[in-house]
């Protein structure tokens, strides 16, 4: 039998590490970079295989595993949106199409009134637009919570007060520029809201006095500021709507299988094409809403009047009036 060598006397407790445990900054069992895990815009590209090993056994107040928590989560952003695409249809052909068809404001008016009475009922309103919207931009908010939450456990955090020790360590979910414009696009949506439907409302009872021309009345009060702010607006719902689609849809440069730089040529073009698509897009809203409508100047008479009223009544804006 070989001789086994001697036993080393020296200590070797201090050759492990020099550096006390809680100098060293947390970091995930698996490097996904920094600024943490990918995660699918569809709930069927969620990887089952990224999430931590507690995401499948651990259950929260509901019932559900954070992996089926992230899945539902991620359907209701989805799906939320597909109410609302009708009625966004419906708008879009009234404010952008039928204006650069007729080339009168007057005339695009009376489409707008006969349509209008559809959508503006409820209970199709609020299941069309407002309940579809927030639900869209709630689960959205939830996703960004909940994924940095999942985030936080794979660095270690399985608890509020170690995730609040933690906080400045654990990064964020990545911000697609779909998301940024999303996020950009609310208050802007808001103040539209506010301006076309709610405060009409509580002034006339209703907002049937609303129409192309009232918006055109508003444009010619300050040209600058208007066609300024209807421009941004519209630029940024074309690609929130068009990336989005082309996300849901499943076309979008993300979804193209393929490496080397025949992957990356078809990943950029495909970029190309849905950014080409939000510029028609809004090229067009922006020929009709502003070329046509948005250049016919102020109402007259007892109309202009009273649509200086509901302008007034109006947060910022109403300083211009």
């Amino acid at each position: 039998m070989a001789d086994l060598p001697p036993l080393s006397t020296q200590n070797t407790r201090g050759s492990v590490s020099s550096v006390p445990m809680h100098e060293v900054d947390p970091s995930p069992v698996d490097d996904d970079g920094p600024e943490g895990p990918e995660y699918g815009t569809n709930p069927a590209d969620i990887d089952a295989s990224k999430l931590p090993a507690s995401s499948h056994t651990t259950t929260n107040w509901l019932g559900l595993t954070p992996a089926r928590t992230l899945h539902i989560l991620s359907a209701v952003q989805k799906y939320s949106v597909v109410p609302f695409s009708a009625y966004l249809t419906m708008h879009y052909t009234n404010t952008a199409l039928v204006p650069l068809f007729t080339r009168s404001a007057r005339e695009a008016d009376k489409y707008l009134l006969l349509t209008r009475p559809y959508y503006q009922s409820f209970p199709l309103e609020p299941l069309l637009i407002f309940v579809p919207v927030v639900t869209h931009v709630a689960s959205g908010i939830a996703l960004r919570l909940y994924r940095r939450r999942i985030t936080a456990r794979r660095h270690g955090a399985e608890t509020l007060s170690q995730r609040r020790k933690m906080r400045s360590k654990i990064p964020w979910p990545k911000f697609s520029w779909t998301s940024a414009a999303g996020y950009a696009l609310y208050p802007m949506f808001v103040a539209h809201v506010l301006s076309m439907r709610i405060i009409p409302k509580k002034i006339d009872g209703s907002s049937a006095s609303v129409g192309l021309r009232y918006f055109a009345h508003g444009i010619a009060q300050d040209p600058y500021v208007g066609m300024a702010g209807y421009t941004l607006f519209v630029c940024v719902a074309s690609y929130h709507v068009v990336s989005g689609a082309a996300k849901f849809l499943r076309l979008s440069a993300e979804y193209i299988i393929g490496g080397g730089d025949e992957g990356q040529r078809r990943r950029k073009w495909r970029g190309r094409i849905v950014n080409g698509v939000a510029a028609a897009l809004a090229s067009a809203w922006i020929a009709g809403g502003l070329g046509v409508v948005g250049t016919s100047g102020r109402g007259t008479g007892w109309e202009a009047s009273h649509w200086d009223k509901i302008y007034r009544a109006m947060p910022v804006i109403g300083r211009l009036f």
